[in-house]
Parts: C-alpha cells; structure tokens; sequence
C-alpha cells in the first residue's frame, strides 16, 4: 500500500540534510529518470475516479502500474512487467480488467507522457531499516492528442515542466509523514494542490481532470445528511473493492456484496427521504449486483464451513476423503461463479450501475422541503425495529419445518436492515443507534448462521447423491447434515433474547 506526501518545489540544499523526527540517520541513493507514459479513456475516467494507469521504463521498479485508492487513504499499486501488453504499448489484458470499474469499460489510450529526473534520498532508522524515501523530481510533461480530449480549452503548451518533492513510506508510519510536512512546510515548501503528477500535467493544459463534485446536502436534516454520507462510504469502498474481486482476493467477494447490501438496505429504509424513481431504479441494479456476488459466495462460504466440518467426523468415515472431496467439488463451482461474476462486472449493466449510483450521490435527489431531523431518524428507524420484532416474532411462532425456515430468513433480512441503517443514523442518534446496532447485529449474526446451516444441509443432500459421488463420501455427507441440526436451536434462542421477545 502507498502512503505519501507530495510538495511544490524542493527543498534547498543537499538534501541528506533533510530528516525529520523519529529518522536516524539518511542516506542518498541513485539518481533515476524516469520515462513514464500514461493511459486513461478521453475523458479521463481513471483520474476522475482516484486511479492512474502508466508504462515506466527507467528507475528500480519499470513497468506498467495501475494505482487505485485504498479505504485507509492511501494507493494500492498493481504491476506488470513492461512487456506484459500484447504488442509494444499495448495495456496488459489483466490491467484493463482491473480497471473496468474506474474506466467504465471505455478504451484505455495514451494522454500524456512524462519525464521525470529524480533525486532520492532514503530516511533510515537506528538499525539502519528503511522508513521512507524523500524524491526531489524535475518533472517535464506533454499531453498527447490533444484534439481527442473532450475539455479542452485555450492554447496548449508545447512542454510543462515543474518540480515537486514526494515523501513515500518505505517501513515507517503515518506520525513521519506528519512529521516530514511540517518539515518541508517549514523550509516554505507548499502542499500540492493535487499529489498526482497526470493531474497536474492535464490541468496544466486547460484540461478539467476533478472528481465530480458531491452537493451538500445538509440543508435537508442531519438524518438526510447522515444516509447520504454513509452511502457515499460504501459506494467508494463498492468501487474499491472491484480490483480485489477480479483478482479473486481472500474475502472481497464477501466484503463487496456486503457493502451492496449496505447500500440496498440505506436505499429502502430511508426511500422517503429521496425521489422514489431514482432510488427504486438503483435498488433494482443493486440487488442485481447481490445476486451475481451471492452466485459466487455461496460456494465460497460452504466450501470454508463444510471443509472445516469435514476434519471432525469419525475416523471411520474418512474425514481425509471427505475434506477432499468438498474441497474438489465446491472449488471447481466457486472457479465457475468466478468467471461468470468478472463477465458480470465488465457487463454494460454493471457501469450503467456504478454510473447511476454516482449521478444519485453526487447531488441526491431529495424529496420534499421539510428538513429530516433527529425525530425524523428517530420515526424512520423505530419503524424498521418494529419491522424485524414482528417478523422474528411470526417465525418462531410456527412449528419447525420449511415454512419456518423462510420465515426466519426474512427476519434475518429485516435486522440486516435495521443493523445497517442503526450504523448510518449514529452521528444522529448516538448511544440510541449503537445499541440498536449491536442489538441487530446478534439477531443477523445467529440466525445467519441458521441460515448457513440450511444451506449447508441442502447441498449435503445435492453432494451424497451426485453421480461419482462413492459410498463412504455419501455416508460422511450424511454424517455433516446431522451435524447442521447441532446450533440451530442455540442460535435462535440467542437471536430471540437479543430482540427482546
């Protein structure tokens, strides 16, 4: 992960002087020029969405990179070797994946080339292990094609050229970089309006490289205000999440489709707050996004329960053979969901989605002139609370069996629901809303785990009757479905104390 600082100008002096508190000793290393060409689609899709897409040759580390925003505040980079493309200049197929969701599916062409002389220096400590490297860069910047840049205004210049210093963490932590700017802030170095060297370049052309701006909206109440701020979180972190996904990374699947049905869950609970068309519009493609992540994780989450079930059945049920055999059959399916979820999410749908999610947050279409305030959220979230009571209460009520199983899944959506909006209403309602919270998470916690039994039960059955399944695998499948009965009842129970019935 990036973490760094970047100032206009340099400082004077040899900068082995330049140190700052908690780095030892410095040390300078070798001069570099750095030969970098950028790529982004015409109207600079990439850097409007926090992303940069560059072929660097020279340096320690040439190559093509990708750089997205992290959800801690810093840049996750993605590389590739300079000959990764197809053909020389080409963007690596694995690259362009990784930025459909910032590129919108749009062609990734060449905007600007850079050259770069960079002098650095690394900040070390006690026992000489690396913090971070201070890079005093003269930068020289051309955009390219200018007449395909939709944009563009006035005079281009032929060359900009301008000098910057950065501040990268190598090993150290975030108090150096604090550090470090109050250092070169006081040698009168001022912070870069923007840290990316492509911005600056485009900016300087007369190109406008900004985020589209989000309109405030705490003229509407501070329980508008509170929904609003929390989508707009999750719809970063949506965004985010989709290189890792493409990547198949441990838990981003999981980690996505909550964070889409964080933001279906904020759409219905507080659609009065908004125009109706537009957040019924996007809690259909939400809940279509749902549905192509939830293909992909219900193989995933089975295959981590039952696997891990497996190593415990008796020994004369081969619990070796078992795992082995789970593993094999739901890893061929979750590789399957795989591929179909990445053709989902380079589909025309998927952008449209991530376009109207955008539009809705930029400005959100508020309804009515009457501000939503504390009572607002109050009335709003007493209304989904009453939801899942009475829900959970109407499943126990009826005798175990499908019926009740149903039933105890819509509850379960209910305080997934009312959990999610709790956490989003906090900065409204304090204490009222964390508890609330912490109360509808225990309900969706257990009776998920209900759920995961019963799905686990399900394929069990699937499982011990497929063609090529063998007898003793069949028998010990049928051992894991007695096993699923073992916490349910602990489960409920536990999901009933935590709503109060």
């Amino acid at each position: 992960m990036e973490h760094e600082i970047t100032f206009d100008g340099i400082p004077a002096g040899d900068l082995t002087d330049v140190k700052t508190a908690g780095v030892a000793r410095t040390q300078a290393a070798e001069t570099e020029v750095l030969d970098a060409v950028y790529y982004d689609t015409p109207g600079h899709d990439l850097l409007r969405h926090g992303a940069t897409l560059r072929r660097r040759a020279g340096g320690h580390d040439p190559g093509w990179h990708l750089k997205i925003a992290d959800e801690h505040g810093g840049r996750r980079e993605i590389a590739c070797p300079l000959d990764g493309g197809a053909a020389e200049g080409e963007v690596p197929r694995q690259l362009r994946t990784l930025a459909c969701a910032y590129a919108r599916g749009g062609r990734l062409r060449p905007v600007a080339h850079l050259l770069t002389h960079r002098r650095r220096v690394l900040w070390l400590d006690a026992k000489g292990r690396p913090l971070a490297e201070l890079a005093a860069d003269h930068v020289a910047a051309r955009v390219l094609d200018l007449s395909a840049q939709p944009g563009a205004f006035g005079p281009l210049p032929e060359l900009t050229t301008w000098d910057e210093t950065e501040v990268e963490l190598t090993g150290g932590d975030t108090d150096l970089l604090d550090a470090a700017a109050r250092q070169l802030t006081g040698q009168g170095l001022d912070p870069a309006e923007r840290g990316i060297k492509l911005a600056r370049a485009l900016r300087a052309a007369g190109l406008d490289t900004q985020r589209v701006p989000r309109v405030s909206v705490a003229h509407a109440g501070a329980a508008t205000e509170a929904a609003v701020a929390a989508m707009r979180r999750h719809a970063d972190r949506l965004t985010g999440l989709d290189p890792a996904v493409r990547l198949d990374e441990h838990d981003a699947v999981h980690q996505m489709r909550v964070t889409a049905r964080r933001l279906r869950s904020l759409l219905r609970a507080c659609s009065r707050l908004f125009d109706p068309r537009a957040t019924d519009e996007l809690g259909v493609d939400l809940r279509w996004l749902g549905h192509q992540l939830g293909t992909y994780r219900e193989p995933e989450a089975l295959r981590e329960r039952l696997t891990a079930q497996a190593r415990d059945v008796p020994a004369d049920c081969d619990p070796h053979r078992a795992e082995w055999k789970l593993r094999k059959v739901l890893g061929r399916r979750r590789r399957r969901a795989h591929r179909q979820l990445v053709a989902a999410l380079s589909s025309a749908r998927y952008f449209t989605l991530l376009d109207r999610l955008e539009e809705f947050l930029a400005d959100p279409p508020v309804r009515g002139e009457k501000q939503a305030g504390r009572g607002r959220a109050k009335r709003i979230l007493r209304h989904e609370v009453r939801r899942t009571r009475r829900r959970l209460r109407r499943a126990l009520e009826l005798p175990g069996g499908a019926r009740r199983d149903e039933a105890l899944h819509r509850a379960r959506k209910a305080a997934k629901r009312t959990r999610y909006l709790s956490e989003a209403l906090e900065p409204v309602l304090g204490s009222a809303a964390r508890k609330s919270e912490a109360r509808h998470r225990e309900i969706h916690k257990r009776l998920g785990r209900h759920q995961d039994a019963r799905s686990a039960e399900q394929a069990l059955t699937v499982l011990a009757h497929t063609d090529g399944t063998r007898s003793d695998e069949a028998f010990a499948f049928g051992v894991l479905r007695a096993h699923q009965h073992d916490e349910t009842p602990a489960d409920i129970d536990a999901a009933r104390r935590a709503a109060g019935l």
